[in-house]
């Protein structure tokens, strides 16, 4: 019993000792396509996904960067509209309903997004990651606005940091393309 327990263990560090070059091989991958992105940001958000880890193109990275984005337009959306019913006939609530309207055209903006990157039209799925990073900020100018400020700041953030990365790194993928054409330099 003893021998057995002792095989599986060290059966676990080997099994863990060969992972362990794969994890920092993505790890070091993740590194070097967010540093192409210059976005402070990249690391951190493929990194919260654990599909990162079988990631191995731009092009994946990028569409797993959309799919987080959207997961976050949605998100946002639900706990605005909540924050918007319990604060109704309020500044606040008037201004979260502003929000909850801004993050629903951000759904659709990643939506389209999504349609435009699996059909190759980076350029147009790049403009849309930017347009729903602008709910973000659109949301934030609700609050000004009324001269009140903002209770969901750490809300918009997130959007703005998720859909800023999923748009860069879609621009790495388009920018190629443009570069190749003679049309833009890719961003230094």
């Amino acid at each position: 019993m003893a021998k057995q327990a002792a095989m599986a263990i060290v059966l676990l560090a080997v099994a863990a000792a060969a992972s362990l070059p794969a994890a920092l091989a993505d790890a070091d991958l993740v590194a070097s396509t967010c540093k192409s992105s210059d976005n402070p940001q990249c690391a951190a958000v493929l990194g919260a996904d654990p599909r990162s880890a079988n990631a191995t193109t731009v092009r994946e990275f990028a569409s797993i960067a959309l799919d987080v984005a959207a997961a976050a337009a949605r998100d946002a959306s639900g706990f605005l509209s909540g924050e918007a019913a319990r604060r109704d006939r309020t500044d606040v609530g008037d201004a979260l309903s502003d929000c909850v309207g801004y993050y629903g055209g951000a759904i659709d903006a990643l939506e389209t997004a999504r349609e435009d990157f699996d059909a190759g039209a980076y350029g147009e799925a790049e403009k849309e990651a930017g347009d729903a990073e602008g709910a973000a900020d659109s949301c934030e100018q609700a609050f000004t606005d009324r001269r009140l400020e903002s209770t969901v700041s750490d809300v918009d953030r997130r959007m703005k940091d998720r859909a800023s990365v999923a748009g860069d790194l879609i621009d790495l993928l388009w920018g190629d393309k443009r570069r190749r054409s003679g049309r833009r330099l890719l961003r230094p």
